[in-house]
């Protein structure tokens, strides 16, 4: 029987197996000699991408704020809910902080020598559903270069390392510049071209 969306119930059991056939349709797409073609599928799906994982994400964060972890729980289960949740990292389940973890301290080994080499240091606090909370230690606080540190480097590091990272949080950040550590020569990573994702405070 069809559910209006032409999909039977025996279809709908293999959930999963739509993933699949989403990409090969995107290869095929990807693949059309028009450049053009191309080149608006790929924004298209950037696109789609984003808001699936941050409105998503966002979901998760609010369920977790109402102490909803045995929800996450049961929702992890579900084969349609559950895996459009794994697809982006989010919920519960060992696999997805495995994962995480391994993606973050990758992209962290790539900035720490950086922040390490003027005296400061980076502290991860939590990683969960996407998001990185940290604190800058030592030097970096208060230090009128940690907001590019972070941004060009310790978020730059993250979404090259992490597909399912979603933004980054400072943690316990100075009420003010220190005036006396601008004259520290610490070296960041060049800003973009484009412009970066604003960085966020926990509650902003």
């Amino acid at each position: 029987m069809s559910d209006g969306t032409g999909y039977g119930d025996s279809e709908l059991e293999s959930f999963a197996a739509i993933w699949g056939e989403v990409a090969a349709v995107a290869d095929d797409l990807l693949s059309h000699p028009d450049p053009t073609v191309v080149t608006q599928v790929e924004e298209l799906l950037d696109w789609v991408d984003v808001f699936h994982r941050d409105g998503l994400g966002r979901l998760v964060e609010m369920v977790r704020s109402w102490r909803g972890e045995l929800f996450l729980n049961s929702v992890a289960q579900d084969e349609v809910a559950g895996t459009m949740l794994a697809a982006y990292g989010l919920g519960e389940g060992p696999a997805l902080e495995a994962e995480a973890a391994e993606a973050v301290e990758a992209a962290l080994a790539e900035v720490r020598p950086l922040v390490e080499s003027h005296g400061g240091a980076l502290e991860v606090d939590h990683v969960k559903d996407g998001v990185v909370a940290v604190r800058m230690l030592g030097t970096c606080d208060g230090c009128p270069s940690s907001s590019a540190t972070l941004t060009y480097g310790v978020e730059a590091a993250l979404r090259n390392h992490w597909p399912n990272f979603r933004r980054l949080e400072l943690l316990d950040p100075p009420a003010e510049v220190d005036p006396e550590k601008a004259a520290l020569e610490c070296v960041t990573a060049p800003a973009p071209a484009s412009v970066p994702v604003e960085l966020h405070s926990p509650g902003s």
